[in-house]
């Protein structure tokens, strides 16, 4: 069976991180984002994948290679413009073409989805589209998915007025299609699945069903949303490739602590990671590899990326510093997003 990861949007909600790189490649407890995604297919036998790439495409070569590892075959579908998430279905069909109906995934999803029950409901019900779907305590920013008590789609009401708010359950990201449906997208344009597709192909009174997720989810698209991915896999709240362990430290190889290091939750280590004597982390920290924490610094509940170098006495609490950064003795750095290759120099305080 086949499977598209929608990959080709620009991360806007994610900068600056995903400046220099697509969110696909972003780390989740130093492994990249999209090798979950892998996972979830390995260990659902889905043995070809095509990425739908647009923006930063040429990064995704290497992901070729790392796909391989997983046992699956990948392949890349450029789009030379942007072209909506319909659009981008179309552009992959000719990966997609065939008797066999196929999986679609919105790259910015982490989820525990059961595929044998989704790809099972869709043929008990004989469906034209299968929508995954999910039930948030807070539905007035999102795409609201009306069904009947067979779970057929009878309405999609977007952007919802209080009033008009009668359900609690939204689109997940996740889909399956009868091959026919690429037939219903226009070639070389932008549009919207979600806004356009699904919506029409209702209106000519074809099967869309909707099947709820009850596991783990979240739309890890914005900053905030990303902080709590990361920290989630580490509480265990998904166990899809990380797993959760009892260690305070969790380390790679070469990692170098100085003396009197204090850890009070968690702290995980990437390769070669260097951190002077005295320091001290609380809640949850990660650091990704070949980087170096000076003496006496205090960090909490943050992310700190790869090839970055933390000077003495620095303070960083609630923030997520990019790739590279060099961040100088006795800073202070509070609830904010240091995007790659940023200079901060000594004393100096940053808060959002």
């Amino acid at each position: 069976m086949k499977a598209l990861l929608l990959l080709g949007g620009f991360g806007t909600r994610l900068r600056p991180f995903t400046i220099n790189k697509p969110k696909a490649l972003l780390p989740l407890v130093n492994i990249p984002f999209i090798s979950y995604q892998f996972e979830l297919l390995r260990k659902y036998r889905i043995n070809e994948v095509i990425l739908g790439v647009g923006y930063k495409g040429d990064e995704f070569k290497k992901i070729v290679e790392m796909g391989k590892k997983f046992g699956l075959k990948v392949y890349l579908s450029y789009e030379k413009k942007p072209l909506g998430t319909a659009g981008g279905i179309k552009n992959a069909e000719k990966f997609l073409k065939g008797k066999e109906p196929f999986l679609v995934f919105n790259g910015d999803v982490l989820a525990n989805f059961n595929l044998d029950k989704i790809l099972n409901f869709h043929v008990e019900k004989n469906a034209y589209i299968t929508i995954g779907m999910v039930k948030v305590s807070d539905p007035s920013s999102y795409g609201l998915i009306v069904t009947d008590d067979e779970m057929k789609i009878v309405k999609f009401i977007e952007k919802p007025k209080p009033e008009e708010i009668i359900t609690d359950t939204i689109n997940a990201g996740v889909y399956v299609f009868n091959s026919e449906v690429l037939e219903e997208i226009p070639s070389g344009i932008e549009v919207s699945v979600e806004k356009e597709t699904f919506p029409q192909i209702l209106e000519k009174g074809k099967n869309i069903y909707g099947y709820v997720h009850y596991g783990y989810w979240l739309d890890v698209g914005t900053i905030e949303k990303y902080k709590k991915g990361n920290f989630d896999l580490i509480e265990g709240k998904i166990g899809l490739l990380y797993q959760k362990t009892d260690e305070k430290i969790e380390k790679k190889e070469n990692v170098l602590i100085g003396n009197n290091v204090s850890v009070e939750e968690k702290l995980i280590l990437g390769n070669n990671v260097v951190i002077g004597e005295d320091s001290v982390f609380k809640g949850k920290v990660i650091v990704g590899e070949k980087t170096f924490i000076g003496k006496k610094c205090l960090i909490e509940n943050s992310i700190i990326f790869e090839n970055v170098f933390i000077g003495d006495e620095c303070i960083i609490k609630d923030s997520i510093i990019g790739s590279s950064t060099l961040i100088k003795n006795n800073c202070e750095i509070k609830a904010s997003a240091i995007g790659d290759n940023s200079y901060i120099t000594q004393f100096s305080k940053v808060s959002y």
